[in-house]
């Protein structure tokens, strides 16, 4: 993949949900859960799933001091029955943070709290992001739901992204990988709100009413990005469809 497609359009994606108005109802309106839909229509696509990523963040509040944050990080990993040996991984640039990842039925769980420093106290977030394979949708699409339920009775709302990553077993064009992706909007009914290429990617972004969040971007809404690019190393193709917006590295 060329170094524009990986680092620039994610750096830019994530500019963009940072400054963009996140609505995040708890469920989506489809039958099948987000992941699910996005599995089912890549893999229609002719795409073979390799990874799922979900990914869930909340805003906690202030605290008033390191001790807090340790533990908020100690608390929702009792509550979520993670396993937690708190590490401060950074004191750099007024951020601190307690982080643990374990391996749960073929999934990684990463788990962490952060504190970034404001007047002497904390604003403080919360993590948690799945990654796992096909086999292990059920049991990541139920640990986001216990998770969700969990912030939500503390009145908490958690922004929620997730990625699916598959492959083409062959080398596409670019108007080759503009068609699978277009297919997969139609699939979903979505409209195109901007698009990216270059001579070995496209990714195009879009709004689909399929399910609610999104985030709020120049007056549209938007919740669905799918990107593909040629893989160097081997003689496929790249796919990997996320929402509200891609934020792993494609």
């Amino acid at each position: 993949m060329g170094k524009w497609s990986g680092t620039v359009a994610l750096a830019v994606a994530l500019v963009m949900i940072m400054g963009a108005i996140w609505r995040m109802p708890a469920e989506a309106t489809g039958e099948k859960p987000v992941a699910a839909q996005l599995l089912r229509v890549l893999e229609d696509s002719g795409a073979t799933a390799k990874t799922i990523q979900v990914r869930a963040r909340a805003s906690m509040g202030m605290v008033d001091s390191t001790e807090k944050v340790k533990e908020l990080a100690e608390r929702w990993a009792g509550q979520l029955e993670i396993p937690f040996s708190h590490v401060e991984i950074s004191r750099k640039h007024q951020l601190i943070a307690y982080e643990t990842e374990i391996v749960q039925e073929g999934v990684r769980v990463s788990f962490g709290v952060s504190g970034v420093s404001k007047n002497g106290s904390f604003d403080s977030y919360l993590v948690l992001e799945l990654t796992g394979g096909p086999q292990s949708l059920l049991y990541m699409e139920n640990m986001q739901k216990s998770f969700a339920n969990a912030l939500k009775k503390a009145d908490f709302i958690p922004q929620i992204s997730t990625c699916i990553r598959g492959m083409y077993n062959d080398k596409m064009s670019v108007d080759q990988q503009e068609g699978k992706i277009l297919s997969i909007f139609q699939s979903l009914q979505a409209s195109e709100l901007e698009r990216l290429q270059d001579e070995t990617v496209v990714s195009i972004s879009g709004y689909t009413r399929m399910w609610e969040p999104f985030i709020a971007l120049n007056g549209q809404k938007m919740n669905l990005q799918v990107a593909t690019h040629r893989d160097s190393d081997s003689s496929g193709t790249w796919i990997t469809v996320g929402t509200p917006i891609i934020t792993v590295e494609y």
